[in-house]
This record gives C-alpha cells, structure tokens and sequence, in this order.
C-alpha cells in the first residue's frame, strides 16, 4: 500500500447505552459498544468497507494512520469515530493506539485529535446545515446519504426487544438478516462517498488551519472532561425525590386535595379557609405567610418549596458520567454556525445556577453524606440548597484546583469599540457597572455595587436584560411578525389601540422560559387576569396566573374589565378561494369553472391535471371541469381586510407573484356565499377589481393566476405563512400533567437571543404570542420607569420623561453601525463587490455574501438577496437554517448582522485565549 496522507473515515457501530442521553465517550466506553462497519477510502480513492462485525479488521497501515498525527482524518462529526476508534483500539489492538497525553492525563485515553478534520464543523463555517443528509441535499450532491440508513441503524446499532417472533433475543447480528446487512455495507459506503463529495464543493472555501488548531483545542478540552463528586450527585438525586415526595403527602394530608400542586385546587382549598389570595407566584405567597399561621402557613410554606425544580442536571451528570467518575464532551465547536460560538450539551455548563449560601461547604457536607434528617432541621427549602449546590457537584483532579475567569460584559465592550461609541468605551475604562451606571441613569441617583442605592443595581439588569425571545410573533397591523422583523413603520397592538413605537433592540442571549405560549426571560414584566399592573413571568408561571390575551390567530382582542379578554375586533373580511392547507379543504363545493373547447383558457390544464387527492380540483373524463372547494380553516376564510390587497409569496423558478398580478380582492356587497357567487371565466374573475383591468392586463388572465395559486399550495413558503400562528397557538412550551380533574401547568427552561420593543405607545405594552407584555427593555421609557417603582423611591413622574430621553439618544454611534452595516451589505449584493465599513470587509463571491473578521474568518451567507418581504419593506434575505430548523430563505437587517459580528469578533477573544492557556487546561 501507497504511503497514506488523507483517510475518509465512516464507523457503524453497536452500544447499549442510549446515545441520545449520553456523550459519545459514556457511549463508547460501555462494555457492548463494539464497531460493526469500517468506511474508508485512502488518499480520496475508493471507498471499502471491512466488515468488523464479522471479523474483517482493517489492514495494519490503516489502524496505524489512526495515531499518525501526520496524517488527515476526515469525517462527518468527526468527533465520534475518533472517540469511538480510540477505546476500539485500546481494547483490540493496542499496539496501534497512541495517547496523545501522560498517563496522568484523562487525554491518554483518546487519539490525538490534531491530524482530524471534520467535514461538520467545515459545513458549519459555510453555513451549511449540520447533517449529512441535509448538506448534500442543499449542495445537489450525486451521491446523497441513502434514505435507508435510519431503519438499518435502528436494526443493528441499537437493542432490540425480546420477542418471540425474534427468538428472545435483544440484538440483531448480521446472521439475522444477511440482506439487510449487504444493504447496510452499501449505505456506510455512500456516507463516505456523501463526505467527500461535500470537501471536492468546498474545496475553493477552505477552513483556515488557525480555526482547526481550536477545534484541536475543543477536542481535547471535550477529551479531558470535568470531574463531578459521584456521591454529591447521587444523594441529591435521592434527597430530592424524597423531599419532593414527603411534602406532596403532607399537603395532602392537610388539605384532602388529590393534587395539592395545582394552582386552582389550592386556591379553592385557601379561599375555603377564608384565605382569599390573588395569586400564588413567589411575591403573593411571602405576603400571605406574614398574615396567616397554623395549616394555611405550612401549606404556603410547602408550596413555596415543592415548586422548586433543581434537579436536571444532577440527572445529566449522572446520565453523563463516565467510569473515572468525569462527565466529556460537554461543548460543541462551532454549534453556533453564524457566529461560531460554542454551545453547551448535556449538562450545559454554560448556564449554572448561582450560589449564594454563607454555609455552602456545611449544606454540601450534609447532602454528600444524605443526611436528610439534618437537612430537614436546619433549612427550610431543601430543593433550593440542591440547586445552589450544583456548581459544587463539578471538582477538579486531586492537587489542583479551579480558576474560574470570564470576560465581563465582552460583547457590550466590543460593540461599542467597533461603533466607536466612546461613553460607553470611557464607563467601562473606569470601571463603572454598567447595570449601575443603566440604575442611575433611570433614576436620577448615584447607584453603587454593594454600597449606595445597591438595591436599584437589580432595576437596572432588569432594565437592561428582560426581554422576548426571538421569533416570538408580535402583532403588527401588517400582521404577526417574528419581534426581531418588526419595523419602525409597524404599529403594535397595546390591547386598546394600534400604537407607534421606537423600535426594536437588540438584548444578547441568556435563559428564557415559555409559559401560556409566551417565551421571555423569567423577569420579563407581563400582564396577568385580575390585575392592573404588570408582574414577571416567572411568577405569573409559579402562581399559575393567567396571562393576558389580547391577540388570536393574528387577530387583536380588546381588553375588557380587570385586564380580562374583551371582544375581538369586529371587521367585514373577505374570504379567500382555497387559501387553507391543501388536506384542509371542505368537501362542500364553493365554486365551478368550465374550460370551454372553444374558447381555451390558458395556465388551467396546470390546475384541471391535479390528482382528486389534492382537494384542489376534482377531474372529469374530459379534463375540461372543475369544482373549487372553499377553505376550512376559519384564521384563513378572514385572512384579509375587505379593503386590503391580497399578496401571495411563493417560490418558483420564474420569480414572485407580486400584489400586482393579483390586483384588489372584490368585494361583494351580499354576505356569506354571495361574496364568492361571480363564476371563475377568462377575462372575468373576482380575484380582479375591475373587469376592464383584466382585458388590459391580458397576460394576468385566470389561467395564469390559478396556476400560481395551485404552485402556492405547494410551497413550503405557503405552508410556513399560514401554519404559524395554529403553531404558535399549541402552547408547545408548557408540559401538562393531569391528575384528577385538574391540572398543574409548568414551564421549561433554554437559552435564546433577545428582542424588546421600545417606547410601544403611551401605555407601553405590546402583543406577543397573543399576549399583552411590558416594553420593559433598557430605555424602556416613562411606563417601564413607573413599573419598576421610579415613583415609590421618591421620583416625580415629570422628571422620568428626562430620564428617557437620554436613554434614547445614550448609543448613537451604535445605532449608526447598525445602518451603516446594512447599507454595506446591501451595497455588496446589489453591486456583486467588496465594500468596506467600520473595518470589516463584505465581498461577494460565487453567490455568497462574506464577512471578513479582523481573525481571518468569515461569516458566510448563501445566495443573498435584496427582495420586498412579505410585509412590502425592502430587506436582505439569504439561505440558510431558520427557525424550523429547516432549509429555509432568511430575512436580516443591520442590528441583527451587527449582534452575528459582535458574536463572531468576541467568540475569536475567547479562542484566542483559550490557545494562550491550552498548556494549562488540566484539572
């Protein structure tokens, strides 16, 4: 064999352990894994596949490579064949196996990852999607991952169940089913072949090496792992169930309630008692204790406690936990493919709790050892002494001990050096606070860390941090739009009137929770039934209060007495023809259209073809008949204003329909059927407004028209439009568990980037996800002062416009970058050239927007466009993975190209750090 220098690499492999649950490195390292298939082809030739489970090993040159930091390993993920091929050849042919670290060094048990390159990461730095599949099937790759694959590895990677059928047993082996095996030795062949074909595409886009030295970097941080206290996690596994289970018996040997959790039957319970509380959220609760004794009391206090959730990610380490007592593979390089930022996996030790107890080495002492009975004496809330200690539960090795270092406030720092925005630059080089200096500016006093006015400090974070996640749909009068979308020239809907706003800012990235439909930041300020003013999410969610709906289906709702829905705004719509999805339509028929021999309708043999399944047209014998048939879905059959026009986005290959091939929508004077009585004929159709303009405008005829409405019933641009808010309306966020009668709504935590609205009319609320919310955001305005208690310390309200005004004129140099950074982009993708702004360089190459970082790398848009969007704004567009997670075309603007930029610039910071400090990355 030929000297090696490049191995395309694809395993298949066995492992009773549940991949899904546990990294790669718990999974590899369990006593079944074993590799059943060998994909490779040497020096880009031709792929072979050694068939392991079998007893086909591969050659030695081949096992050797594996160690040889010389030579290239490419794979798709590349991070599971290198781990899974280390503990393989440890175990099998040691000979062959090289640690890359001292014995000492948890890395010794892994292949050295320098020499591994992975064609993932290469996607992410492309804006690609991240699944083999996926790419090749955006990349119109010949040899695309065969669709078979799925089937076949839930066959031979996984257990089976002992059945009968299958003789009892609880794996399947290649003995088992010799056809599907052939079958699945030729899809690990078309996986390496899918990989290599995606590098040949790539090949004028190189990753630079300086981005492979820091994955280099990840893996063998990802190798090494963290310690955890094994018997830390396992005891509070233990206590807490425990705990959670004697205070629900309690509760109900108290109060006879079968579910003592839920939020309506305990205020019934309270209310029985003469206890009437209006709501049940942290703050109502601390209140009525100072009031009550006796059951009432101990039940407000268990309530207090059993609401506590703090065990997930004891749960995760566990799940985590490898057999030297070490959780791996914690953090995925470039799982941020915009930015490239690292994201958190499993335990997300990107997001832990913060702890705070003076006696925090006593309380982890007494939940090491278990003792639950001292812990009951000597704290009243043991959930919350769990979550506390979750940051204790992480220890280093023996001898060593933990630095923890983080950049403060890096991106607000690097957002204001590149816009040059010096008050900012000038606050943090003296060492000011910045949510200090956002307390102080709101309230007109000097405000101190730990020290004057410290308490106002939290008002400010508040002020700087609440906000909505993003996609989160606001209602616009143009309609529903994602907040990070909404313009200027959008009114919003403040549950009495359509108000004017001062746009939409950027907040950053931090922990957001999803209660009743809404996603926000648990300190977000909303409104809840029975209440004038606004509470946080967090404690509307706790208290099982009910948020405020002011929206539906795209559609405002008047608020009514004690901030409870009133009535939905009443306007005369216009339905419109087979606007519903395609299985949706109604079997009743709304109207008929003949094609007449002799006079020929030109685009309805598009529509006339179609199948009877579609429900779009039923065929006759003669193809010259059909009957349209209305739409069922009610949210569609008032999709419109009567006045408003009708547009229509689809995607085609010869272009958009614009609102001009459609005209106006008729409208009728009748009601009911008589609006659609008019018969669909050439030169004569309701969906123009005049008849003249249809002889005018010959090339609009029906025909044409209808064969654009039956492409928009297969667009996935059209499903997108009008399944979002039935989407939006399933509360997916929230987890509901019935028990009895009733039931116990909760909410669950991620992470998100966040939008808040500014200066949303004189009121300052808007509507998101059919919610009314606050406009608490940094600036936030007069109304955002007022909930905050700018009055209660002392302020007069004529004194807090002032305070506003200077929030809103604070960052101009920002707000410049912002459109200076959109101007740029649209300038590179009209003209198809470099232009320069602020620094940073946007070049247009072979249908790609690049922008180039000081680092050397670049941020990658695919076929970008200037395009009116749905709303009729001129915006940038490109292709790329949305919110859906699917391929999908992209809307931008320049504070959202800014917040990537920022991202992008302080992720570089980290990773050069990270490459200054590699030596010392042992714990």
């Amino acid at each position: 064999m030929a000297r090696i220098n490049s191995l395309s690499i694809d395993i298949e492999s066995f492992s009773t352990e549940d991949l899904s649950k546990c990294s790669v490195y718990r999974y590899s390292e369990s006593d079944s894994f074993n590799i059943l298939l060998f994909g490779v082809s040497v020096n880009n030739g031709p792929v072979h596949v050694y068939d392991v489970a079998s007893g086909q090993d591969p050659p030695d040159e081949i096992l050797r490579a594996l160690s040889d930091p010389t030579v290239t390993k490419w794979a798709f993920h590349a991070a599971f064949e290198r781990v899974c091929l280390s503990v393989w050849l440890r175990r099998k042919h040691p000979q062959y196996f090289n640690g890359y670290a001292t014995e000492e060094d948890p890395c010794h048990m892994y292949l050295n990852p320098v020499g591994w390159k992975c064609s993932m990461i290469w996607c992410a730095y492309m804006g690609l999607p991240l699944s083999l599949a996926k790419a090749g099937e955006v990349l119109g790759l010949d040899k695309q991952k065969m669709e078979e694959g799925k089937d076949l590895i839930r066959y031979f990677c996984m257990p089976c169940k002992p059945t009968k059928a299958n003789g009892g047993r609880s794996r399947n082996l290649p003995k088992d089913a010799p056809d599907k095996w052939n079958i699945f030795k030729r899809y690990n062949v078309r996986d390496v072949e899918t990989e290599m074909e995606i590098q040949k595409h790539l090949q004028n886009w190189p990753v630079p090496e300086s981005v492979w030295k820091e994955y280099w970097i990840d893996q063998s941080v990802n190798d090494r792992g963290i310690g955890i206290d094994e018997q830390l996690v396992d005891n509070a596994i233990a206590i807490n169930e425990k705990v959670t289970a004697d205070m629900m018996v309690r509760m109900k040997e108290i109060t006879g309630l079968e579910n003592p959790g839920s939020v309506v039957q305990l205020m019934g319970w309270l209310k029985a008692q003469g206890v009437q509380a209006e709501s049940l959220d942290k703050k109502h609760v601390a209140k009525l204790l100072k009031s009550t004794d006796g059951q009432v009391k101990e039940i407000l206090e268990l309530r207090q406690m059993v609401s506590k959730t703090s065990i997930k990610k004891y749960t995760a380490m566990k799940n985590a936990e490898c057999s030297d007592h070490r959780i791996r593979g914690m953090f995925q390089f470039y799982g941020a493919s915009r930015s490239g930022r690292w994201a958190g996996r499993i335990v997300q030790l990107q997001n832990l709790a913060r702890n705070s107890m003076p006696d925090l080495e006593q309380a982890r002492e007494l939940v090491r050892m278990g003792d639950y009975e001292s812990l009951q004496m000597l704290y009243d809330n043991i959930p919350q002494v769990l979550s506390e200690l979750i940051r204790t539960a992480l220890v280093p090795r023996p001898g060593y001990k933990f630095v923890v270092a983080d950049y403060s406030s890096v991106e607000a720092r690097a957002l204001a050096f590149m816009a040059g925005e010096t008050h900012t630059i000038n606050s943090f080089a003296k060492g000011e606070d910045i949510y200090c200096a956002t307390a102080s500016a709101m309230f007109g006093v000097p405000v101190v860390k730990h020290g004057i006015n410290g308490e106002l400090r939290q008002k400010g974070k508040i002020a700087t941090l609440a906000c909505i996640a993003e996609g989160q749909l606001v209602l616009t009068n143009h309609g529903e739009k994602p907040i990070e979308d909404v313009q200027l020239s959008d009114k919003v809907w403040d549950g009495e009137h359509w108000v004017k706003h001062e746009g939409v800012i950027f907040k950053g990235k931090r922990e957001v929770i999803t209660y009743e439909g809404l996603t926000a930041t648990p300190d977000h300020l909303v409104f809840v039934e029975g209440r004038s003013e606004p509470v946080e999410l967090a404690s509307a969610a706790e208290s099982g209060s009910h948020l405020v709906q002011s929206g539906y289906c795209g559609k405002a709702i008047r608020l009514g007495k004690n901030n409870k829905s009133g009535k939905t705004l009443g306007k005369r719509m216009e339905p419109m023809q087979g606007a519903g999805s395609v299985s949706g339509l109604r079997r009743n028929k709304m109207d008929y259209a003949g094609k007449s021999a002799a006079r020929k309708i030109h685009g309805l043999s598009a529509l006339f073809s179609e199948t009877p399944d579609t429900r779009v047209a039923v065929q006759t014998s003669d193809r010259r008949k059909a009957e349209m048939y209305e739409s069922e879905r009610p949210a569609i059959s008032e999709l419109r204003w009567t006045w408003d026009k009708i547009q229509f986005f689809i995607r085609k290959r010869s272009g958009n329909l614009s609102h001009k091939d459609l005209r106006f929508t008729r409208s009728g004077t009748g009601t009911g059927s008589d609006k659609q009585s008019g018969k669909l004929r050439a030169g004569k159709h309701p969906i123009c407004f005049q008849e003249t303009e249809c002889s005018q405008q010959k090339k609009h005829s029906i025909g044409r028209v209808l064969s654009r409405l039956l492409a928009l019933f297969k667009t996935s641009c059209y499903k997108e439009a009008f399944s979002r808010d039935d989407k939006r309306r399933n509360y997916s966020g929230c987890r509901k568990s019935c028990t009895g009668e009733k039931e116990k709504l909760a909410y669950h935590k991620r992470t998100s980037r966040l939008y808040d609205i500014r200066n949303a009319g004189p009121n300052h609320r808007f509507t998101v996800s059919g919610k009314l919310v606050h406009n608490c955001g940094y600036g936030g305005s007069v109304g955002a002062l007022k909930a905050m208690g700018a009055l209660d310390m002392g302020l007069h309200e004529e004194e807090l416009q002032g305070i506003v005004d200077k929030w809103r004129n604070a960052n101009p140099h920002i707000v410049r970058f912002w459109y200076d950074v959109e101007k740029a982009a649209k300038d590179c993708i009209r003209m198809h050239s470099t232009i320069e702004t602020h620094g940073f360089q946007f070049v247009y190459t072979a249908g790609m927007m690049l922008i180039e970082l000081p680092s050397g790398r670049h941020l990658t848009y695919i076929h970008p466009r200037i395009e009116e969007n749905r709303f009729g704004s001129e915006s940038i567009t490109y292709v790329g993975t949305g919110q859906t997670r699917k391929w999908e075309r992209i809307e931008t603007f320049g504070g959202k190209l800014v917040e990537n930029i920022t991202q992008a610039v302080c992720r570089d910071i980290l990773a050069y750090a990270m490459q200054t400090l590699s030596s010392a990355f042992i714990c």
